[in-house]
């Protein structure tokens, strides 16, 4: 039987509120072009608002439905804090890392919009910095510098 932890172990509203800020300054926010199924941070706010209602951390297979046609251009500086608040959420599973939890599929819906590659979580943020860095020296930097903001 899967474990499926519950969404008390974090602040799911930390998360909602960057993504929630992301949509307002989007230009297809609110008109019919608008579709959150098809957009990256549209999917990451609706996976993080269904963990919240059903109490859960894990959506078993969501990881699958990340959508991939989502071709707008976010600007860095808009998705840095969003991926910020994943990062001091995490809860450094490490070993027991699971791709289906909304951290993760939020950060990787993040990550999607900025980055070339997703980076393999390797369980700790400090790590995840230094692979980002190998990828993203600029990204890696910003991310440090808002992490720091937030302690």
């Amino acid at each position: 039987m899967v474990d499926i932890r519950t969404s008390d172990l974090v602040d799911i509203d930390a998360m909602i509120s960057p993504l929630q800020k992301i949509c307002a300054d989007c230009d297809l926010y609110q008109t019919d072009q608008c579709r959150p199924a098809a957009c990256m941070v549209g999917f990451a706010l609706r996976s993080l608002q269904f963990a919240k209602q059903k109490g859960i951390l894990d959506i078993p297979g969501a990881l699958n439905h990340i959508p991939g046609t989502d071709l707008k251009h976010y600007f860095v500086e808009n998705i840095i804090p969003a991926l910020a608040e994943t990062c001091r959420q995490c809860r450094e599973c490490q070993d027991n890392h699971s791709p289906d939890c909304v951290i993760a599929l939020t950060r990787t819906c993040l990550e999607n919009t900025i980055l070339e590659e997703n980076i393999p979580y390797p369980g700790s943020i400090f790590m995840y910095l230094t692979l980002l860095k190998k990828q993203d020296p600029d990204v890696a930097k910003m991310l440090a510098g808002e992490l720091q903001k937030g302690n």
